[in-house]
């Protein structure tokens, strides 16, 4: 299956979380009213790091999910980035029928809610330089990985 980016919208992303655009202004700016964390262990971590630029077209190979827990990717220095999800299907596994594919520009924050399934940090065109908040106890609930039968081809 191709699919073809498309812009990142904060209607268009709703049922998956939130998008924050990162104006700098004279008044602060809120990330999210809904960052969620379900389990006491866990711990909120702030990570940096630093993304590659994947060109497209690309072949998307995996999902993530954070069963308790939503995910915040915040680009401090970027061009692009991939913001590939899906909803649940019956059995729990991604729906990749109802699969949304969006380019985010260097300046839309995204947080995933809890549960969603998305593909990994993926930058596009440069390499991007990102903050990563998401809560982690230290075990098997903290990130859920889905490999894909068969890639997903994105394209410009």
């Amino acid at each position: 299956m191709t699919l073809t980016l498309r812009p990142l919208s904060p209607e268009a992303f709703a049922p998956f979380g939130t998008v924050t655009r990162l104006t700098p202004g004279a008044e602060p700016i809120r990330l999210v009213t809904e960052i969620e964390n379900a389990r006491a262990a866990a711990r909120l971590h702030v990570d940096f790091t630093t993304a590659a630029p994947s060109p497209l077209p690309l072949a998307a190979k995996l999902f993530e999910r954070h069963p308790a827990n939503s995910q915040s990717f915040i680009p401090l220095a970027a061009a692009r980035m991939l913001v590939l999800v899906a909803p649940a299907d019956a059995s729990g596994a991604p729906d990749l029928a109802a699969v949304q594919a969006f380019a985010a520009a260097g300046d839309q924050a995204v947080t995933y809610r809890r549960g969603v399934w998305h593909h990994p940090l993926t930058a596009l065109d440069a390499p991007g330089f990102f903050a990563i908040l998401t809560f982690r106890a230290g075990d098997d609930g903290d990130t859920v990985l889905f490999p894909l039968a068969a890639p997903l081809t994105l394209a410009a």
